[in-house]
């Protein structure tokens, strides 16, 4: 069962299937923003620490947050991490905020004093599956953990990339919008996930602060969903659906197109102030290379001729969210502005500023890396990879080295920064002792990275890993996922330049003082292959393509019975009414009699294009479906080396014959056999009906014949669930 689930490749194929590139390309367009504000708008600064007084989450501790791309599979491990944070408890200092010890006889006072380190949750960054979950979050709080919440419902659990192919197939409204089928999966996310909140939501929310991540599709850069990034476009993220952000955070290329969103600077802008520390940079290109193509990057989004930027899946910028955490840890390069009354006002978020500014004295950054790791078997055949095989490694090894290099970054980061300020500390200590003030200390950095690599024993580690990245995983897997996830996070390694902490669960009961309960969540005994072909019985069909070997039995005595391939395509609702379409080229044989000599006339073939209705039961691994189907086939004849001899002895040797088109009907029962979640065997049984003509041309020649094609077809072959 190695590939008993959907991967992104064949979803890729399916939609580029059912998804004609029609023309127009409707829109959500962008409100314009009116006046450039720092003060105002989905900012950092502008929330509060917690919703509840006390506040449950203090500036001691600063925790951050980076899911990773990956469908289902990334919100799963997100929403597993999300879980145990809830379950690690800890107490703190009602004066100070910091970590205490509680002793059993003030049991009364510690449970008042308690708080989740899923409370100390300052700012999440994701990507693609990762954004599902934490815009979800951020929207809801802890609703999410709610089995009935949309988000398990009619995400985490349900076959969401079905439900958007049906959109695109079943509702004739949304077929002139197919060349923006991110609009659909826009519209649907917000019907069925998050409603229809924008951003104006989360400004009246505590934190996590949330950042989504995409890609500028001309740059290449990464493009935030925060209204600084706005800014640079003079426009309103507040208006803007949450849906939207998430939608374009994980729009893959070709399973949906890029997401527009309106610049508003060739239409006079907005008052926009460039920052000081943006026109230092665009001045040296030398020292600092890095910030001189941060500066440039940030100067083109203000370009005027870019009246709409085309934003895709955020996993092509950076796979893990991290690389905007990374700045901010070690650059202050904010925008700034004086209001009216003389005030200075920074925007956007700055660890490396804040760490300066307020009492932060560890910062935890855990990134959750949901990256796919399928084997490879390629190097063991002469032959190298298919097409299909060579774009998916395209895209997926080049981000996941890149997803390697953002984690040892991370880490490295985590390392210099702990040890750059320990050095500033003893210098400042040593002009402390000879001033006679006291010093708070410098913070530490904490870095933790989850991966499925390190998930144990190997056959769970085989399983996971060969689960799909698309947006629908059977609930065995997304089980799998949520619970080991959780237990990742337990049983992690703590990077760390200045503590001597070796596991997660060392550093809560050393350093926060704590203890880590396991995460509420469902978990499965064991997620090896054996197990999850008893669990995942059956995977419902919704689109299937079948290769079959037909065998027809003639009805009539003007044909004679023939063999030949057919390809199926079904588009077929489980335990429901679905469509069919189907390609046929049946066969057969004609007879004939000329003079008193029977012979064989020769072959009639039907290419012909069939849909229809059928109606399917699932029964275990059993489907079980019938239906009516009708089409049109065009007709090839075919006279047989018999024939001609006959027409040359009886002086007919110039005659032609064709067969002409013509309409087929033919009612099926076929049923199915899922030997994986991605194989079926199949069989099936139908009555072919047609009325092909015969029409004879030459000197001398026959009167037209109209064959009566009634004729039973046994089907078999292999069918493969493309969705």
């Amino acid at each position: 069962m190695k590939r008993h689930t959907i991967v992104r490749r064949t979803s890729l194929l399916a939609t580029m299937l059912v998804s004609l590139e029609l023309s127009g390309c409707a829109y959500a367009h962008t409100e314009r923003l009116t006046k450039y504000d720092l003060s105002r708008g989905y900012r950092f600064d502008s929330l509060p620490l917690s919703s509840s007084s006390p506040s449950r989450n203090s500036e001691q501790l600063f925790v951050v947050l980076a899911f990773s791309g990956g469908g289902t599979r990334a919100a799963a491990m997100s929403y597993g991490v999300l879980a145990q944070l809830r379950q690690v408890k800890f107490h703190y200092d009602e004066a100070t905020g910091a970590p205490v010890g509680c002793a059993p006889a003030d049991a009364p006072r510690c449970r008042a004093m308690e708080r989740s380190l899923l409370d100390e949750v300052d700012v999440i960054s994701s990507v693609s599956g990762g954004s599902f979950t934490s815009a979800y979050y951020a929207l809801y709080g802890d609703s999410i953990f709610n089995r009935q919440s949309t988000f398990q419902a009619n995400f985490l659990y349900h076959r969401v990339q079905s439900d958007l192919v049906k959109q695109m197939v079943y509702y004739p409204k949304n077929w002139q919008r197919l060349q923006s089928r991110i609009e659909i999966a826009a519209d649907y996310y917000a019907q069925n996930i998050f409603g229809d909140v924008t951003f104006a939501a989360l400004e009246r929310r505590p934190r996590p602060y949330l950042i989504l991540n995409a890609t500028d599709a001309s740059t290449g850069g990464r493009f935030e969903f925060s209204q600084e990034q706005f800014d640079l476009l003079c426009a309103d993220l507040s208006r803007t659906p949450v849906a939207r952000g998430v939608a374009s955070s994980s729009a893959f290329p070709a399973l949906l197109n890029s997401l527009t969103i309106d610049s508003f600077n060739a239409q006079g802008g907005c008052d926009y102030h460039v920052p000081q520390w943006e026109t230092d940079a665009l001045r040296d290109t030398v020292r600092n290379p890095a910030r001189y193509r941060r500066a440039q990057q940030q100067a083109r989004f203000r370009d005027p001729a870019r009246k709409h930027l085309h934003l895709l899946d955020g996993g092509l910028a950076d796979n893990l969210g991290l690389r905007g955490i990374i700045k901010s840890m070690t650059s202050s390069d904010q925008p700034d502005d004086r209001l009216a009354d003389g005030r200075r006002v920074q925007g956007g978020w700055s660890l490396n500023r804040r760490i300066n500014l307020k009492p932060i004295k560890r910062v935890i950054v855990i990134t959750v890396d949901s990256r796919t790791n399928h084997p490879k078997n390629w190097d063991s055949k002469a032959a190298g990879p298919g097409l299909v095989k060579v774009v998916d490694a395209a895209a997926g090894i080049p981000m996941g080295n890149f997803t390697t290099e953002s984690i040892d970054l991370m880490r490295e980061t985590a390392r210099r920064k702990a040890e750059d300020l320990s050095e500033s500390l003893d210098q400042l200590q040593a002009t402390i002792r000879v001033s006679g003030q006291a010093t708070g200390g410098a913070p530490s950095f904490h870095a933790i990275a989850l991966s499925l690599d390190d998930v144990a024993p190997a056959a769970e580690r085989a399983m996971l890993n060969a689960s799909g990245t698309n947006f629908e995983l059977p609930e065995f897997l997304v089980n799998c996922l949520v619970s080991r996830s959780a237990g990742l996070l337990r049983e992690s390694r703590v990077v760390n330049a200045r503590d001597s902490v070796a596991t997660f669960t060392q550093f809560v009961d050393t350093i926060l003082k704590g203890t880590v309960g396991r995460a509420d969540v469902p978990t499965p005994a064991d997620c090896g292959e054996d197990a999850g072909k008893r669990a995942i019985k059956a995977t419902s069909h919704t689109i299937d393509v079948a290769l079959k070997y037909n065998i027809s039995r003639a009805h009539r005595n003007d044909i004679d019975e023939r063999q030949g391939l057919g390809l199926d395509l079904r588009v077929a609702k489980p335990n429901g009414l679905g469509a069919v379409v189907g390609v046929t080229m049946p066969a057969f044989g004609v007879p004939a009699t000329l003079n008193g000599t029977t012979f064989t006339l020769g072959r009639v073939r039907l290419y012909g294009v069939m849909a229809g209705a059928v109606l399917s039961r699932h029964l275990g691994p059993v489907e079980i479906s019938s239906g009516v189907s009708g089409g049109y086939a065009f007709g090839n004849f075919r006279t047989s080396g018999e024939a001609r001899a006959v027409f040359a002895t009886h002086d007919r040797a110039d005659m032609r014959t064709r067969a002409t088109s013509t309409w087929l009907a033919k009612p099926n029962v076929s049923l199915w056999y899922s030997t994986t979640g991605k194989l079926a065997t199949t069989v099936s049984a139908s009555y072919l009906m047609a009325r092909p003509v015969l029409r004879f041309e030459g000197t001398n020649p026959l009167a037209n014949r109209t064959l009566q094609v009634n004729a039973l077809q046994l089907s078999a072959g292999i069918g493969y669930r493309i969705f």
